[in-house]
């Protein structure tokens, strides 16, 4: 996993999106479960069967925070 990624112009990334999704979901109680590898975050929706880290919302929020 790498963190402090940069885009095209050598920028850090901010994450703004997700980050609204993860506050909006902690915010309205929504139990959600997520992976993020290679900078694509994706929401759990049934059985998983990856080897990717599982997140919880409050998890990869704190992550993405310290970034």
């Amino acid at each position: 996993m790498e963190f402090g990624i940069r885009n095209k112009n050598n920028m850090k990334r901010t994450y703004k999106t997700i980050k609204s999704v993860l506050k909006h979901h902690i915010k309205t109680g929504v139990r959600s479960l997520w992976t993020w590898k290679n900078d694509n975050f994706t929401m759990i929706y049934e059985n998983y069967a990856g080897d990717d880290r599982i997140y919880t919302s409050n998890q990869l929020l704190k992550i993405l925070n310290d970034e």
